[in-house]
């Protein structure tokens, strides 16, 4: 029998009522009281409550602030009374994907520090197939375990069960690297955990995208539930930061503008020599070619064929048998790579673009059975653009990650794409023709990538130099900011004793 939708909202919000009653229940009774760790019974199922019914409540946003400081100075004070009692502080990078690995740079510092225990916490997707699901968890734990880091596997492939925070090591401070936060099993969102848990977030891209109506970003980012409850967002521009500034209901108390510590990469690239990138972006040659007579290009198409809350970019369908097409054309002239968005074969198949998973497994095995090609999915992508000498792409995020190389990119357009303001500025920095203008597609290859006719170098570099260039801005990495916030400031405006 199917329930009434009215029926479950009605029974919803009477749920939270509740918890709002319990939560004033324990705060009279003293359960906050010096913030000790009675507080870890509450979680931020209360806050959520608050946020829910914020509209209806009298004062309910001020309400919400209130009860913010309040879990925020619970899980401060737990964070400090471990230390002071010599005990390690536990952080969890909570990651879906390899190639949306955002911390490489924090999660170093924070290893040599012998006060805490750092560790990776890889989840499951539960809003894709099993089998999608559980060949993604696969390749990214594996992707992690086989670099030597210490992962904690959130899924048991074996018995297909979630395993609990309990089983895998409970953290004191949990750094989210995405805000699809519902993508994870319940256990691993937010609204269950205790107070006691600071939560943390590093963006696994730079927010490009927006809908025509200007409010995509707003109500994802800016100002959605979830970004509400950070202790701490660790934002990658000055535009982002006055986003949360204008648009977030704590006002962007939370938000420290640091810089994309994904980028600390090409900052510190000088280290890397030019063949160990190489090896590890795993470029494929012809027999008998020259490697360094080829040129290297990345084809990124996205994941957004039937449109996600107004944002509509791909142009794959157009364009997927015209890639095999060039590759082979220049297969003693040009090496690709494919790096499909993570989401592609999902939404792919429900848009009928690939009957079926087996259909889209064939069109990649026809990538991956060519000389000069091969498939980048589950794995990180910065040895990549490090190497490459273009992208052809009509993804929003990579136009901004691609300016720290410095190389010519085409972006596919389609007459529904709509960016923010920063996006719109960023793709007029670039080379662009249509999606479906076959001619334009080649003409790029022909004289950008194989002539070196990269006319808008200047033009990138003035652009980069002015809106991303965050080490010039603030001084040091984002990663080495973000560490030091971590540790030794201030974790709230109003809270002035810190862990150190």
């Amino acid at each position: 029998m199917r329930r009434d939708k009215n029926m479950d909202k009605k029974q919803e919000i009477q749920d939270e009522v509740q918890l709002i009653q319990d939560l004033f229940d324990g705060i009279d009774n003293g359960d906050f009281n010096n913030f000790g760790e009675t507080s870890d019974k509450y979680t931020f199922k209360y806050l959520k409550a608050i946020w829910d019914l914020q509209t209806v409540l009298d004062g309910g946003k001020e309400l919400y602030k209130q009860i913010y400081e309040i879990a925020i100075k619970c899980g401060i004070r737990h964070v400090q009374q471990k230390y002071k009692t010599g005990r390690k502080i536990k952080v969890a990078f909570l990651t879906i994907s390899a190639a949306e690995w955002p911390a490489e740079s924090v999660y170093r510092l924070l290893k040599m520090n012998e006060n805490v225990e750092a560790y990776l916490v890889v989840g499951p997707l539960i809003d894709r197939s099993v089998e999608n699901m559980e060949d993604a968890f696969e390749k990214t734990a594996s992707f992690f375990e086989k670099r030597g880091y210490d992962v904690r596997r959130a899924y048991d492939s074996k018995n297909k069960k979630v395993r609990l925070w309990e089983e895998i090591g409970k953290p004191d401070i949990v750094i989210h690297l995405t805000h699809w936060y519902k993508s994870l099993p319940e256990e691993y969102q937010i609204e269950n955990y205790p107070f006691t848990i600071l939560n943390c977030y590093i963006p696994y891209a730079m927010s490009l995208a927006d809908n025509a109506k200007g409010t995509f970003m707003i109500n994802s980012s800016n100002n959605s539930m979830f970004l509400n409850m950070m202790w701490h967002i660790y934002t990658d521009t000055m535009y982002h930061y006055e986003g949360y500034r204008e648009y977030q209901l704590l006002g962007g108390e939370n938000v420290v503008f640091t810089g994309f510590p994904k980028m600390d990469f090409f900052y510190n690239k000088i280290e890397n020599t030019s063949d160990q990138l190489m090896l590890m972006a795993n470029w494929k040659y012809p027999t008998g070619c020259d490697p360094k007579n080829m040129k290297k290009v990345i084809i990124a198409p996205h994941h957004t064929f039937l449109g996600y809350g107004g944002i509509l970019y791909s142009t794959f369908q157009w364009n997927m048998y015209f890639w095999i097409y060039l590759a082979k054309k220049y297969e003693n002239q040009i090496s690709f790579i494919f790096k499909p968005h993570p989401n592609l074969r999902t939404r792919a198949i429900e848009a009928e673009v690939f009957r079926d998973a087996g259909d889209y497994e064939r069109y990649i095995d026809l990538w991956e059975k060519l000389p000069n090609a091969r498939v980048s999915a589950e794995e990180s992508y910065l040895e990549i653009f490090a190497t490459s000498d273009g992208m052809i792409m009509d993804s929003n995020s990579f136009l901004a990650e691609y300016m720290y190389v410095n190389k010519p990119l085409l972006f596919l357009t389609r007459e529904e794409q709509t960016f923010n303001k920063l996006g719109r500025s960023i793709v007029d920095t670039y080379d662009q023709c249509d999606g479906r203008d076959y001619i334009g597609i080649e003409s790029f290859l022909q004289n950008v990538i194989l002539n070196g006719k990269d006319d808008k170098k200047e033009i990138r570099a003035d652009f980069f130099g002015k809106h991303l260039d965050y080490l010039a801005k603030n001084g040091c990495l984002a990663g080495e900011m973000i560490y030091n916030c971590l540790l030794y400031t201030s974790p709230s405006p109003r809270d002035t004793e810190r862990p150190r």
